[in-house]
């Protein structure tokens, strides 16, 4: 079964049969007000991975939970999904991390988060929260060392446990983003899975970002792996192996930490920002879809 129909069925079981009907009138009221059906929501810019060579905020902001809701009130038409992830940054850092699932829960069909699950609480796994992702930076504890400068491995570990035996009925998928140190980890990804008895996983490559600090550079990708997105160029710069594939972000739009709304999550400093909740802020955001079929944004370059 692949992700899409377990995550569909997860949900199913977990909020009723009547579910898709609200899920299809949310996607349709979205089709006919001319909005992007998903949201992107950055809880803070704080982060709990503690890795070394990394600085982040001292007093990093977190995403009101107030203004989280004047921006949803101001839409025209409900979100038919709602994913809370960081852009540098991990959403369990946000002290309002619960407020903000309350309200995604309410206003949306499908509420999901991402995380490296670092920090992971029982009321934190109670949350009303539909689809889990817990993102390993490495399978080992050697190669989370070569990554991140720190060993963090079975902290994760038993954050994936602690969702697992919530039992909420959430769907749990951990995900290996490979890094240069951990290029060689699929081998010991696939044990862990089959030790810990995970039914949902897959493999990717993390993104190229510049603007991420030790752990957007170059010299972070697993660059020598055959299914790494990105290759040196000739210029000894990176860039894509593949271009003109379509934005992932399509069909979504960013609210970052500071209530402003965007484009997509690793947009640069040329795109547009709003901070007005409003719903003649919300059309002028959902004009943005042209740009980004065009991938005419500057970090579209290197956004697989």
């Amino acid at each position: 079964m692949n992700r899409t129909a377990a995550a569909f069925l997860s949900v199913v079981r977990r909020r009723g049969p009547a579910w898709p009907f609200g899920l299809g009138f949310r996607v349709l009221g979205c089709r006919l007000s001319g909005l992007p059906r998903g949201l992107v929501v950055e809880p803070s810019e704080g982060c709990t991975g503690g890795c070394a060579n990394c600085h982040p905020p001292v007093e990093p902001v977190h995403l009101d939970p107030a203004v989280f809701e004047r921006w949803l009130d101001a839409r025209p038409a409900q979100h038919a999904t709602i994913h809370l992830a960081g852009r540098h940054s991990d959403p369990l850092s946000s002290p309002h991390l619960g407020p903000l699932v309350g309200l995604a829960r309410a206003r949306s069909s499908m509420v999901s988060i991402s995380t490296l699950g670092l920090g992971m609480t029982p009321a934190v796994t109670s949350l009303p929260v539909d689809r889990w992702l817990i993102s390993l930076p490495a399978a080992t504890g050697e190669s989370w060392m070569a990554v991140k400068g720190v060993n963090r491995l079975q902290e994760a570990l038993e954050a994936v446990r602690m969702l697992r035996a919530a039992r909420t009925g959430a769907m749990v998928e951990v995900i290996l983003t490979k890094w240069s140190g951990s290029a060689g980890d699929a081998p010991a990804f696939a044990r862990l899975a089959q030790e810990e008895g995970w039914d949902n996983t897959r493999i990717v490559h993390a993104f190229y970002d510049p603007l991420g600090g030790e752990y957007g550079r170059q010299g972070a990708l697993a660059l020598d792996e055959p299914d790494c997105p990105y290759r040196r160029s000739e210029d000894g710069g990176v860039e894509l192996r593949l271009h003109g594939a379509l934005c992932p972000h399509l069909d979504y739009l960013c609210l970052d930490a500071r209530g402003g709304l965007r484009p997509c999550p690793i947009a640069g400093g040329d795109a547009p920002v709003l901070y007005e909740p409003s719903r003649e802020s919300w059309f002028e955001a959902a004009s943005w879809k042209a740009r980004k079929t065009r991938r005419s944004f500057r970090n579209c370059t290197i956004c697989p």
